[in-house]
């Protein structure tokens, strides 16, 4: 899902040097990025119906995998923005 994010961060140009975004760039890739995570903890709850039991643990669906979620969602972000030169 953080690969998405990052495709979907450059597909849409989201960068400070669009025009539209100005400023608020950072705070809609922010949000994007969320809301991808967001889809992603949904997925793990109620597709694959993995519970506490199952992740041993309260919230372990929020905090397992979010540091790796941010890492590669700003790695893809950034190199395809290179890459593409936006």
């Amino acid at each position: 899902m953080a690969i998405a994010a990052g495709f979907t961060n450059s597909y849409l140009h989201i960068s400070q040097t669009n025009p539209a975004l100005g400023d608020f760039a950072l705070v809609v890739g922010i949000a994007l990025a969320l809301g991808f995570y967001l889809l992603s903890i949904l997925i793990v709850r109620h597709a694959f119906h993995m519970g506490e039991t199952e992740l041993k643990g309260k919230r372990r669906d929020v905090t397992l995998g979010g540091g790796t979620f941010i890492m590669v969602w700003v790695l893809v972000s950034v190199v395809l923005n290179t890459l593409w030169g936006h």
